[in-house]
């Protein structure tokens, strides 16, 4: 039986990151060996020598499609123009594997780059991670449960630590149980503006959601292995400061899921440890989320948590060329 990577199986309908256009760049490392799709890139900056600080892309697609090139993640990978090497990781899909595959593949990419940060020119003292959507999940996930034994299998890739200094999430599920609910709540709804995306149950696609897809059960059915999958429970001191933003109008993962995160970290770690942007009456995969404005301020906040705010190289914002795009 032929493979076929993320990558091929997506490409025709996610035109890519354009590569050639970084001055240097580390492509497909393998950073374990159970799946072709265990790999990741490192795309460096053109300003400053290193050891540079990394900010981890983690792509969304309801862990059901994408990869780790897709213009969809253009404006998270804008940090390679301010000084930060961006590095971003191909994690096996549902369809190639079931939870927590998704999540021990985010924190062996992690351990990878940790235990080669000397050849890669990373500095292993500033790890960041960022997501979008279900990348949003892992990249909660990845914050919260640091180098949690439970969380990970230390026999996929590397020994290092997987923990991470910052963290951001747009639209992000952090709670699978009420997110679910969520989903069956506003189904007709859904259905009567368009917004069904085949993520949801009884969104017009059928009665299985994507949750029951990639954990392999119904999430309200089993409530006490769902919340194990959930971002919220592992939340504790030690937590690294968070970004979260999403929009009130997501008709796909409602944006309590990031007031929920929100309110936990705050009353656990304090509120100097997390910000949280709601954007009035904006979608899933909102152009304001992703628009230069609020990519600015993201890096604002990874400049105040990696540099201290006293980032030497940052300057407007420019674009990133797509492959077969002028």
């Amino acid at each position: 039986m032929s493979f076929i990577s993320n990558r091929e199986a997506f490409l025709a309908n996610e035109p890519e990151i354009d590569v050639n256009q970084f001055v240097k760049a580390e492509l497909d490392l393998p950073y374990a060996d159970e799946s072709p799709n265990q790999i990741l890139d490192v795309w460096y900056p053109e300003d400053g020598e290193g050891p540079y600080p990394l900010v981890i892309l983690f792509h969304g697609g309801a862990f059901a499609m994408g990869h780790k090139r897709s213009h969809y993640i253009a404006s998270m990978a804008k940090p390679v123009l301010q000084g930060y090497a961006v590095a971003t990781v191909e994690y096996r899909l549902y369809t190639e594997a079931r939870w927590p595959a998704q999540l021990i593949d985010g924190k062996a990419a992690i351990r990878y780059l940790r235990a080669n940060a000397g050849k890669l020119n990373l500095d292993a003292d500033r790890f960041a991670v960022w997501g979008n959507s279900a990348g949003g999940c892992v990249t909660q996930l990845l914050a919260t449960s640091g180098d949690r034994p439970e969380c990970d299998d230390l026999t996929v890739g590397v020994q290092a630590s997987s923990r991470v200094q910052a963290a951001i999430a747009w639209y992000s599920i952090n709670e699978l149980v009420s997110c679910e609910q969520f989903g069956m709540d506003i189904a007709e709804r859904r259905n009567a503006t368009g917004a069904g995306k085949g993520m949801m149950p009884n969104d017009g696609k059928g009665s299985t959601s994507m949750f029951t897809e990639l954990l392999g059960y119904e999430p309200l059915l089993y409530p006490d292995r769902t919340v194990k999958a959930s971002p919220i429970t592992y939340v504790d001191e030690t937590c690294p400061p968070m970004l979260l933003q999403h929009g009130t109008n997501d008709m796909i993962v409602d944006y309590h899921q990031s007031v929920y995160m929100y309110d936990k970290v705050a009353k656990i770690c304090g509120k100097d440890r997390v910000m949280l942007d709601l954007f009035e009456g904006e979608s899933h995969g909102s152009a304001k989320i992703k628009s230069d404005e609020n990519i600015s301020r993201c890096i604002d906040f990874l400049d105040q948590v990696l540099w201290e705010g006293k980032n030497p190289y940052r300057k407007p914002l420019g674009e990133l060329r797509i492959a077969g795009k002028n």
